[in-house]
Parts: structure tokens; C-alpha cells; sequence
């Protein structure tokens, strides 16, 4: 079942284009990393899913529904964290906590339980009695957090989650986000230029190039699509030069300070090949492992293969 979906969703902007067509379908209960340049069209995305603006062709959905013709009810059912957090400046942490979560029409004890269960999780907790104009910009980025979470919304939308937080913070909100998503079944559209930090919780992909989706995925077919390197390691020098003369009809790189070779692997019987043909010539590495492309430079070469 689709969360989200959009058909043909468009924006201008007087003579710019900001969004061209963009087709998203993502699953119920996914993690789907939304992945692009700055001025791709993210934000502009998220914005119109909100109805915070509206698109200039197409329309959206959210839970079956047509984001144009829903009750101030339904949006309950939604939290998010769009660019920059807000919060009144002159309180304290916990009570702008508890006004949001009254907002969110928590009743008192759920809202303080909530609340407090965040604030240890995002490690907050010291700050709760901390007006907010005297926070870091990583802990006024936890406030927005966990206004987003604080009601267990089943559609979740990040804008740039992670700005400002510490390597703890990342690990923090990694965490809640994959425990969101697996404990509550809360679909989650999230854009980072963190692509490491996406790679490790994402389950699908959208790829968005100058307004245009130009790749939507699932993780398997990520996985299956990226390039993979066989890297070899040899004992001594000579291991390695034979090991390139044997496998002359082999595209290979290699690094001979470290006795490294890098084979490409471009069919699933390559690294088979280059096995066999080792070993047929008395020639054995001392490690090899294969190693996929990172997220981040797949990302790369799909927008460059684009342009």
C-alpha cells in the first residue's frame, strides 16, 4: 500500500521550474530517502505535501487521501520538520515540549511521558529547564525533532533532520527514526546530504535532479545496481605483478605500494573468474573482499550519467 503518492506534481516559480513531473510512490511503513542538490526540489516537495504551498499541476496523496480536500483533523496524523525548527525564544525547552504535544492533543500524562522519553533519547534532558534563544543550534534542532515525533505520527517528513547535530546526535536520531519506523509502522520521507547516515536506515530511494525524479528504488535494486570492486591484497611485489600478467584480459587498478589490486566486477561470475584463474597459476592473495559503491557515489554518478 502506498503512504504517499504523487502524479505529475509541478511547481513554477514565474519562469523557473522548480518541480517537473514528479511521480513519488512510496510504501507504508518505508524509509524513503529522498536524495538531491541543493535547489533540486526537496523542500519544495515536502512544502507542497503539507500544504504549506500549492503545486502549480498535479496532486498528492497521503494515506489514500487527496492532501486538497482533507480535514484540519487528518493532519494530525502527520508530523514534520521542515527547514529551520520554531520555538518561542523566551521558554524553556520542556515548556514549549509541552505546549506542541497539547497542540498534538496529548493528554497530560502521555505528552510528559513522551516528551521526557525524547529528551533522553536525544540526550536534551539537561537542557529542559533551558530557555530556548540560549541553545546550540544542534539542541534547537532536537526541539524540532521531537515535535515531529512527539505524537507518533503514521507520515513523518524530515527536511535536513541532522543540521547541526554532533556525531552522538546522528547516531540518536538514526536510531529513533529506524525504531519509528519498525515498532509504529510510520512511513518516513527524509532528505540529508548525509548519504552515509541515509545509506545505513534508508529502504527506498528517490533521486531528484533540477525538479526532475530521474530514479526511485528500492533498496535491493539499489544494492544490485551499485558497482562492486574485488580488492586483492598479495605478500610480496612479484605475487602482485603476476597475479596482473595472468589476468591481462582483466580490466584491474592497482596500487603497488600496498600490493592492492582493484578488479571491477562486471558480471556475476567475475570474481569466480579471477579465483579460478589465480589459483590455476599458483598465485593466492592473502585477503580479498568485495566492496560495494557507497551510496554517495552512486548518488553521483546517477545525477552526472543525467546531465
Amino acid at each position: 500500500m502506498l503512504a504517499i503518492e504523487t502524479d505529475n506534481l509541478s511547481k513554477n516559480y514565474h519562469e523557473f521550474q522548480a518541480l517537473n513531473n514528479v511521480n513519488l510512490k512510496i510504501e507504508s511503513g518505508s524509509i524513503y530517502g529522498f536524495i538531491g542538490l541543493n535547489g533540486a526540489g526537496k523542500t519544495t516537495t515536502m512544502r507542497i505535501l503539507l500544504n504549506m504551498i500549492k503545486a502549480s499541476k498535479g496532486n498528492a496523496q497521503i494515506l489514500g487521501q487527496d492532501i486538497s480536500h482533507v480535514s484540519a483533523e487528518f493532519w494530525n496524523q502527520v508530523g514534520y520538520l521542515i527547514e529551520t525548527p520554531h520555538a518561542y525564544k523566551n521558554m524553556t525547552v520542556k515548556e514549549n515540549l509541552d505546549i506542541y504535544g497539547e497542540l498534538r492533543m496529548l493528554s497530560k500524562h502521555d505528552r510528559r511521558k513522551r516528551i521526557n522519553e525524547l529528551m533522553d533519547i536525544l540526550q536534551l534532558t539537561q537542557y529542559k529547564n533551558t530557555l530556548v534563544r540560549d541553545l546550540s543550534l544542534g539542541n534547537n534542532q532536537k526541539i524540532g525533532l521531537i515535535k515531529a515525533l512527539i505524537h507518533h505520527p503514521k507520515i513523518l517528513l524530515l527536511d535536513e533532520p541532522t543540521n547541526g547535530l554532533d556525531p552522538t546526535g546522528l547516531t540518536a536520531v538514526r536510531r529513533l527514526i529506524l525504531d519509528e519506523a519498525k515498532n509504529y509502522g510510520t512511513t518516513i520521507l527524509i532528505s540529508s546530504h548525509i548519504l552515509d547516515e541515509m545509506e545505513k536506515m534508508v529502504t527506498e530511494i528517490g533521486i531528484l535532479n533540477h525538479g526532475q525524479l530521474i530514479l526511485q528504488q528500492s533498496r535491493n535494486e539499489f544494492e544490485k545496481d551499485a558497482r562492486k570492486t574485488l580488492h586483492l591484497k598479495f605478500s610480496s611485489a612479484s605475487d602482485m605483478q603476476a597475479a596482473k600478467i595472468v589476468m591481462k584480459y582483466i580490466l584491474v587498478r592497482e596500487s603497488p605500494k600496498e600490493r592492492k589490486i582493484e578488479v571491477p566486477i562486471i558480471a556475476e561470475k567475475t570474481v569466480n573468474q579471477v579465483e579460478q584463474t589465480l589459483a590455476t597459476n599458483q598465485i593466492f592473495p592473502i585477503s580479498n573482499h568485495v566492496e560495494r559503491e557507497s551510496l554517495e557515489k552512486y548518488f553521483l554518478r546517477e545525477i552526472g550519467e543525467k546531465q
